[in-house]
């Protein structure tokens, strides 16, 4: 509830927000392993409207359905998906990938990974190059993992948590793949407007 419409004025002026992807040359999501890392990314993604979908492992991504509904509302996407480098984490790519070309299949609009609407999935971290340049303190693989006999035979037995890895460093590779992505004059000319229409906003609520 607001104490007056003043009051409202400045909940509608943190909650305004213009579409970002319009003038965007493609869609582009962060996927998250971690909760605990949950907040570093938000403080990052927010300037860019990136959604952020935060899961917990293999028994997390509630949010599968929505998210083909969004791809096939934006013609598409590109997954960054940030994870642990461990038999689970390696194989969320697979993962993801299966379960959301499974939901897209049983509807009445199929979601054809050859066709219109593209899906890329990219780990950007943690990878077994920033293990060793960081020199991150590894752990063993967990062998109840059914995944662990082929992740142990391709990388040895194994395994670094994402949040070993250097806060900055992590934030800094976070900046760098999504800038890579996205037309920031085009970003920058929206959040101008945004920034413009927000100030009206607020001068016509305030002034009702």
């Amino acid at each position: 509830m607001w104490s007056d419409l003043s009051d409202f004025a400045k909940t509608a002026e943190r909650a305004y927000r213009r579409d970002v992807w319009t003038t965007q040359p493609e869609y582009v999501e962060v996927w998250l392993e971690k909760d605990a890392l949950s907040g570093i990314f938000e403080d990052v993604l927010s300037k860019y409207g990136v959604t952020l979908n935060v899961g917990r492992g293999f028994d997390g991504w509630d949010s599968i359905h929505n998210a083909g509904d969004r791809y096939r509302e934006n013609g598409g996407v590109t997954i960054l998906y940030f994870g642990d480098f461990d038999p689970s984490g390696e194989d969320m790519v697979r993962s993801l990938r299966e379960r959301i070309g499974e939901y897209i299949e049983i509807t009445d609009d199929p979601f054809d990974f050859s066709g219109d609407v593209n899906v890329e999935i990219v780990k950007c971290a943690l990878t077994m190059s920033d293990i060793k340049r960081y020199q991150l303190p590894p752990d063993f693989a967990k062998k109840t993992d059914t995944r662990a006999a082929k992740f142990i035979a391709r990388h040895g037995d194994v395994s670094v948590e994402l949040d070993a890895l250097p806060a900055d460093v992590l934030r800094n590779r976070l900046i760098t793949e999504v800038e890579s992505r996205m037309d920031l004059k085009a970003l920058a000319q929206v959040s101008a407007q945004e920034a413009s229409e927000r100030e009206r906003l607020v001068k016509l609520l305030s002034a009702a």
